[in-house]
């Protein structure tokens, strides 16, 4: 079994949808799907997707990303919408805990981005005047914060006593997997980029590989003895025609 892995698929745009639903329905059978979030912020969209990926692919593993949780002509807040997306990969049997899948145990991370990420106050907070999630996230006033209640999920989870573990987040786990503010094009991204809390988790995991996405660039690189690997699918302006493939991780 082969292990294959994207971010950002965005499909409520039509090139998007065309990508997702021109997968070959043969090729990945036998293979696992790792889906590092933002498929789209309309639960219906992405039961979708959810649905084609799981007639592609043997195993679909998951996490939402922050698109998901916008909540726009729904009712409810951002953690009941959370709730309803995995009782929604329950019934497709889209796995978003961590289960084995050959050699490999896969992990999903949940998360979501925390103030103290931007340890060097590189990000422009005025570019974040117009940050969408600030205007269709609804969090309950529980007192605690989203990336709190997110990291609390994760903390369920311990170490496989065999085998080799890949783990996956929407957010990113360390600040270095940004490229320097200069080339940003959107300079707000690293104060809502991140939480090192996932760091900390896919450390106790003993996680040789990290899949993570949110930032929409392309990423590879081996630090401290694990691989970091994004491929996004992104918008269909940011591919400038170029042509996308899944990354083959394992």
């Amino acid at each position: 079994m082969r292990i294959f892995a994207a971010s950002d698929l965005h499909v409520d745009f039509g090139a998007n949808r065309d990508w997702l639903n021109g997968l070959s329905p043969t090729e990945y059978l036998d293979d696992a799907l790792v889906v590092a979030g933002d498929i789209a912020h309309r639960l219906e969209v992405v039961a979708s997707a959810l649905e084609l990926l799981k007639g592609r692919f043997r195993e679909v593993f998951y996490v939402p990303g922050n698109h998901e949780m916008w909540v726009r002509g729904e009712s409810g807040d951002s953690l009941e919408k959370f709730a309803r997306l995995l009782k929604l990969c329950q019934g497709l049997e889209v796995h978003t805990q961590m289960r084995s899948c050959g050699e490999w145990w896969i992990a999903p991370l949940f998360s979501w981005y925390c103030e103290g990420f931007d340890t060097e106050d590189r990000g422009d907070a005025l570019a974040l005047e117009a940050w969408g999630d600030f205007r269709f996230c609804r969090w309950p006033s529980t007192g605690e914060e989203p990336h709190a209640f997110f990291a609390r999920l994760n903390d369920e989870a311990a170490r496989p006593a065999t085998g080799r573990v890949l783990t996956f987040s929407h957010f990113l786990p360390r600040f270095e997997l940004l490229p320097s503010i200069e080339h940003l094009r959107f300079k707000g991204l690293p104060k809502v980029a991140g939480c090192s809390d996932l760091e900390r988790q896919l450390r106790a995991l003993n996680a040789e590989i990290h899949v993570f996405g949110h930032s929409h660039i392309p990423w590879d690189e081996i630090i401290d003895g694990v691989r970091y690997l994004q491929r996004p699918l992104g918008y269909p302006q940011e591919r400038r025609g170029r042509e996308f493939a899944l990354a083959q991780i394992a």
